[in-house]
């Protein structure tokens, strides 16, 4: 099965009527590669067994239909009035926007190919644990208490580390890691980010001769540093992170999520929006114009901001001694 990665209906706000082919289609622009206007909105982010679980081959189709019906169609009620200078986003509005932000970034190729670094890190904090005979004696010891509190037979530390050194071969397992993503995109159908949802939302309006692109991975995200520059990839919750949609190519939203501010927010100018777009882009962004111009302001961005690897990174976060924590903090 195809899933899409961005929902039909957000790429046809930026789509074009195509008088020869009498249907709709989207200017697409590429590394390395001249814009061609062959791209549809239908096919443009549809790619094979995307959401696909290797354990449920019901899961996918399950997975297209709760996006489609929980995220997407409360926003499609009202995305194509947004262009309006009119519009006034309400509580409402910014509820069902916020869930369709945070699913936006999570059901794209790039969170997916991000999983891949989680998962080392899971890995890396696994054999952290193994190698250290005292916090094995302390695992053990918890799970002797809780057991012996419920009336259970305890694990010994051999079968503590038995059962780690098994979790270690299933997330090295070749399909783990799509399972993996899979079970995170369920998650998220279900969780709510509360700094999105009450930050400060805004919609940033260009004219038509100078469009917003759309990219492959939407979502993205910049600290404005000192001297005027952008630091992308910054996560969620991090200080001073700007979050920025696309929406059509004169409207992208604006959100200022509901953290620590140090600095002045400037109003983002479109070429930094489209620079973004690019850089976080595993592959293409899309518009309803041709021009060499614009072309030529995203070739230098292209694929620049890669997911788990040099944005939205979980390196300051200490995973050596992760799982102990997590497993000693579990209730009893």
């Amino acid at each position: 099965m195809q899933s899409h990665t961005v929902p039909r209906k957000l790429l046809e706000q930026f789509a074009f009527d195509d008088q020869i082919t009498r249907s709709m289609r989207l200017w697409k622009y590429e590394k390395g590669r001249p814009p061609s206007p062959k791209a549809s909105p239908r096919s443009a982010t549809r790619f094979e067994g995307h959401f696909a679980d290797p354990g449920n081959r019901n899961k996918e189709v399950e997975l297209e239909n709760r996006l489609n019906r929980q995220i997407e169609e409360p926003v499609n009620a009202f995305i194509d009035t947004i262009r309006y200078a009119t519009f006034v986003l309400t509580s409402s509005h910014i509820r069902k926007l916020a869930r369709y932000i945070t699913l936006l970034f999570t059901r794209s190729r790039a969170r997916r190919e991000a999983t891949k670094y989680q998962r080392n890190l899971m890995l890396g904090s696994m054999n952290s644990l193994l190698s250290n005979p005292a916090q094995l004696e302390a695992v053990a010891a918890k799970f002797m208490k809780v057991a012996l509190a419920h009336g259970q037979q305890p694990l010994t530390k051999d079968e503590v580390t038995d059962g780690i050194r098994k979790l270690i071969e299933a997330h090295n397992a070749d399909d783990q890691l799509q399972r993996n993503y899979v079970e995170s995109v369920e998650v998220m159908l279900v969780r709510e980010d509360d700094d999105l949802l009450f930050g400060h939302w805004g919609v940033l309006r260009t004219g038509p001769e100078d469009p917003f692109v759309i990219g492959d991975a939407p979502v993205v995200t910049w600290e404005r540093a000192a001297r005027n520059r952008l630091m992308f990839g910054q996560g969620f919750g991090r200080p001073n992170v700007e979050v920025l949609v696309p929406v059509c190519p004169t409207e992208c939203i604006h959100v200022l999520p509901q953290v620590e501010r140090t600095r002045s927010v400037l109003s983002p100018a479109t070429l930094e929006v489209n620079m973004a777009q690019a850089s976080f882009a595993t592959r293409n962004c899309f518009t309803n114009v041709r021009s060499l111009t614009l072309d030529a302001s995203l070739q230098e961005h292209f694929g620049r901001t890669r997911l788990g690897e040099n944005a939205f990174t979980l390196g300051h976060i200490d995973y050596t001694n992760k799982l102990f924590d997590i497993l000693m903090n579990q209730p009893g």
